[in-house]
């Protein structure tokens, strides 16, 4: 541009300000102390190049109108609030580049809250200040801030009521809400998160743009949170939680008085009133796309704010550290585990024909069978509401539930004792003998079980079948062992068996009851008498469990200590645990020459030297036979 004039701060040191005003090329029609403007001597026509500070900046916007001339800002010692609002460069060189090459100044849209002019943003929540982007101050010092930051995720917050109105006549809406925090600003360029959100906006839409954070648990704060601070991802995934208007004007009311941040600046009040001013302002921006877009309102996620009971419940205390199911969640969560603990033709044949596909995988021997036996199985309904029906103390969901559980395994035994009577195989295979000698291992393998098929009946997205493999892998396998032990009679395998199936079973319920309760489908007080039953009953049933993992470990140590192991009558290989009381073992020896009894002996002896215990052995003799 080569008509303006230059409005300095009068308190800037003189030479700084001569050897600028050298270089300035073109050089300004006037150069005028900001302490001599006066706004009538220009038209909207003119063009003010403005080298002054925040005050002396915000006092000019003031008193702009539609037909002012058109302001530019330079950087400025003391220019921040401005300088972010309007993404002035921290060169003057660059600034001034940039202010030639511009061509018609833009229309620019002016905030006003309470009659009060908002430049950058109005921040209602002290604890928003940890989500949104801050001013920057150089790289080692942005990382401290982000750590100080990032530590006040953790304290404890507390959501606040208030009653948001906005649009105008008919088409006025109102909102009763529990929130965290709002934040609204007059454009989207100069806040992070608004442009993460708001991708489209322009300067002179003639709409403000408001955030509402309205988070149901601590730990959603925390973790979009730490994204926004230390893994800002752009075009990443908005948060449920955060919800954003659009609107001409917007009023905030409270029946508390509540904190809130003008620009920086705090005070306190109950009722807030925010509009864009009707009559737009040119000032230029320096960010790299503004856009001029005609009005077009916009919302996201209005429907996820508390309202109503959860509301309610959600003020009453500190925000809790996972959040609360929703109403709509209760209700067909609910539906479907009533559904589910009623015992019903379809599941008793799906469980005849599951125990029949897994008997004859056992018996096979087949790994591959015994998984479709798995997925088919429908244990995985009933479990999970005999998880909830426990959590909730809802007596008749845990009686349907245990009646439907009970047919199942009844049906699963019958028919695999049936199998077993007409087969005339009668071999501990390996997939039989993993099954009658459960340990911790198993146990684990219950839990995380149950924390999945609890996970995925609470969230629609997750398809059920998932979950009802993770389970099914821990429970008909055993059942059909239990029922393969008794059709040949040994109680030895029958109860080995049983008490996998109730190991997993009890490990499911306690971990998918927990589960549930971290998603907020029960309040603690109300949950804690059945989980303190499940946890008992876990424990009851770990005991056992604890001395086979005792067992297993001796057994592997006694496998690494001889396999492999050179003696004096040779090489120790396939090294195989029988029994621990006494110790019994089966080992194959590689020798170089033929062995006769008193060889035997001597290995013996060799072998127990090395464990240092008595032994009883099953030796296997293998002769190296060289050319």
């Amino acid at each position: 541009m080569n008509n303006y004039s230059l409005i300095f701060d009068p308190n800037l040191d003189k030479e700084e300000r001569d050897s600028f005003f050298e270089k300035l090329d073109p050089a300004p029609n006037k150069k005028i102390s900001f302490s001599e403007l006066s706004l009538s001597d220009f038209t909207e026509d003119n063009n003010l190049l403005l080298w002054l500070n925040d005050e002396q900046g915000k006092d000019l916007i003031e008193k702009l109108g539609e037909n002012s001339p058109g302001i530019h800002f330079l950087p400025h010692p003391e220019l921040t609030l401005l300088a972010r609002s309007f993404g002035v460069p921290n060169s003057k060189e660059a600034a001034f580049n940039a202010f030639k090459e511009q061509g018609k100044t833009p229309a620019y849209d002016l905030l006003s809250i309470n009659d009060q002019l908002c430049l950058n943003s109005l921040v209602i929540g002290d604890s928003l200040s940890v989500l949104y982007d801050s001013i920057q101050k150089g790289f080692f010092k942005n990382i401290a801030d982000r750590f100080s930051r990032f530590k006040k995720l953790f304290q404890k917050v507390k959501l606040h009521n208030y009653k948001i109105t906005y649009g105008e006549g008919e088409s006025s809406k109102t909102l009763e809400i529990a929130a965290l925090g709002i934040l609204a600003v007059s454009h989207c360029e100069s806040n992070l998160i608004f442009k993460r959100v708001i991708k489209d906006s322009g300067l002179n839409e003639g709409l403000m743009h408001v955030i509402i954070l309205a988070p149901k648990s601590l730990f959603s704060i925390i973790q979009f949170g730490m994204q926004n601070l230390f893994f800002p991802v752009k075009g990443s995934a908005i948060p449920e939680f955060l919800s954003y208007i659009s609107t001409k004007n917007l009023k905030i009311e409270s029946e508390k008085e509540f904190e809130y941040a003008i620009d920086g600046n705090e005070e306190k009040s109950n009722q807030l009133e925010l509009e864009i001013r009707p009559e737009k302002v040119k000032i230029q921006t320096y960010f790299e796309s503004t856009k001029e877009s005609e009005s077009q309102k916009k919302e996201l996620n209005l429907k996820a704010l508390p309202t109503g009971k959860l509301r309610e419940e959600l003020t009453r205390g500190y925000l809790p550290w996972v959040r609360h199911a929703t109403t709509d969640e209760f209700k067909e969560l609910f539906i479907l585990l009533k559904k589910n603990a009623q015992t019903s033709s379809n599941y008793l044949v799906l469980m005849a024909l599951s125990t029949l596909i897994a008997s004859f995988g056992l018996f096979a021997n087949s790994t591959p069978v015994v998984i479709g036996a798995m997925i088919l199985a429908p244990l995985m309904a009933p479990i999970i509401s005999l998880a909830m029906g426990a959590l909730r103390q809802d007596q008749l969901l845990v009686k349907n539930s245990l009646i439907t559980i009970f047919w199942g395994v009844l049906i699963g035994l019958f028919f695999a004792s049936m199998i077993t009577l007409i087969t005339p195989l009668h071999s501990m295979n390996s997939e039989i003998q993993s099954r009658i000698r459960p340990n911790l291992l198993d146990l684990g393998i219950a839990i995380v079980s149950g924390v999945a098929g609890a996970f995925a009946y609470s969230k629609e997205e997750i398809a059920k079948t998932l979950a009802g493999v993770a389970i099914s892998v821990a429970l008909v396998p055993p059942l059909a062992v239990a029922g393969i032990g008794l059709g040949w009679g040994e109680w030895n395998v029958f109860w080995g068996a049983f008490l996998l199936l109730g190991t997993n079973l009890a490990g499911i319920v306690m971990a998918a009851s927990l589960t549930f309760l971290l998603l907020g489908f029960s309040p603690f007080q109300l949950a804690k008498k059945g989980l303190l039953i499940s946890v008992g009953i876990l424990v009851l049933v770990t005991a056992p469990l604890i001395f086979s993992f005792r067992n297993m470990v001796l057994e592997n140590q006694l496998i690494q200590e001889l396999s492999g192991k050179e003696i004096p009558h040779g090489l120790m290989r396939d090294v195989k645990v029988i029994g621990l009381n006494p110790v019994r073992l089966s080992v194959t020896i590689l020798s170089k020459k033929q062995l006769d009894e008193s060889d035997f002996e001597e290995i013996k002896k060799e072998i127990e030297d090395v464990i240092k215990q008595p032994a009883e052995l099953e030796l296997t003799l293998g002769v190296e036979i060289f050319d």
